[in-house]
């Protein structure tokens, strides 16, 4: 599910078609404070469109940080097609494990991440404590309707004798998680699928 196909298919969307779904509404939050002399850290972010984004909106760098390290070359082609190449770097790390050795950053962006791992409020959590200014998020919204539809494609990850499954995270856990590292909950939107926040550091 995450290998060379994925990938390539993720830069081909980006370069053509730009940040879909709420990935806009991410990087306005993001962007909100300004974005001058700014650091940004895309957990999780694939082949990093949204750190490529902000760091064509102004930010000064970016790193990606991904379990998957085949994500590295096509992370490094985007950044190289939207000139931000040189102030784009990846990293293959499990942020839970090894936040020390991940460097924190202003703006930290988590979409669709927390999903991914029976980890996941722990890891928004070690991302909050990587995050000097404002940690943006998406996950799944805990809706009965949400929770059907993943235990059934979970149901057929393992029929297909995949490892992977998707887990609905408890919001307020996720927030609490975020706020004992020191943010408070900022903003708020709800889709049908996918909750987004922002959450920030009080100055």
């Amino acid at each position: 599910m995450f290998g060379e196909k994925g990938a390539r298919r993720a830069v081909v969307r980006y370069l053509e078609k730009g940040l879909g779904g709420e990935a806009p509404l991410l990087a306005d939050w993001a962007s909100e404070g300004g974005l001058e002399g700014a650091s940004v850290l895309e957990v999780g972010g694939g082949v990093g469109q949204l750190q490529a984004e902000l760091l064509r909106r102004g930010a000064v760098t970016g790193t990606v940080v991904e379990l998957v390290a085949a994500y590295e070359p096509y992370a490094a082609e985007l950044a190289a097609a939207v000139g931000v190449g040189e102030r784009s770097s990846f990293v293959v790390a499990d942020l839970t494990a090894d936040g020390d050795e991940v460097p924190a950053a202003d703006m930290v962006v988590l979409r669709r991440v927390v999903c991914c791992s029976p980890r996941g409020i722990e890891l928004l959590g070690a991302a909050a404590a990587r995050t000097r200014r404002v940690l943006v998020a998406s996950y799944p919204r805990r809706s009965w309707w949400v929770r059907v539809v993943v235990r059934l494609q979970n149901v057929a990850f393992a029929l297909l004798r995949r490892e992977f499954r998707v887990y609905v995270h408890d919001p307020a856990s996720l927030e609490a998680a975020a706020a004992a590292h020191g943010l408070t909950w900022a903003q708020r939107q709800r889709g049908p699928v996918w909750e987004s926040v922002a959450f920030a550091r009080p100055r």
